[in-house]
């Protein structure tokens, strides 16, 4: 598991010195790095999101943490956050359109399901990375695509 702190430290767990983390009841922790002692407070969790926020000695950090298995597939364009607030769905890798779900002018809601993409023998449902309206779709069933290629734009 790897977390990005303030959205730009990624700590890997296992290059961190000696560190223990002992709950002291409800949302209160004590934090010990060698002979330094801190508390820490979860002011808020968004699990749906894996994200959380800390407070350290005065200071506050926000965490996400990634799986192995989500920091690949963002380091392969597909992660949320990777999507996130963009005003274009862009193919994350090579491949052949199935079936467009989308229109010109539709308004759609984070998740649902715009473009199917087949690669290397797999289908991809593309999701929409947030609210808004479609305002024009590049791609067509039947079609071949090549990375990075753009396959929907979004009103801003």
């Amino acid at each position: 598991m790897k977390h990005r702190v303030n959205g730009t430290k990624i700590v890997p767990e296992s290059s961190l010195p000696e560190v223990s983390i002992r709950a002291l009841g409800g949302r209160e922790y004590m934090i010990q790095n060698g002979s330094n002692v801190h508390r820490a407070f979860l002011v808020s969790e968004d699990r749906a999101n894996k994200m959380t926020t800390w407070w350290i000695d005065g200071f506050t950090y926000e965490v996400h943490s990634q799986s192995p298995l989500e920091e690949l597939l963002e380091s392969m364009g597909m992660g949320a956050v990777a999507s996130s607030g963009a005003d274009h769905l862009k193919a994350p890798m090579p491949g052949m359109v199935l079936s467009v779900h989308a229109e010109a002018g539709q308004t759609v809601t984070k998740g649902d399901t715009l473009i199917v993409l087949e690669a290397m023998k797999m289908e991809n449902a593309l999701k929409a990375p947030h609210d808004g309206v479609v305002e024009s779709v590049e791609a067509a069933a039947g079609t071949a695509v090549e990375k990075g290629a753009v396959l929907l734009t979004f009103q801003k």
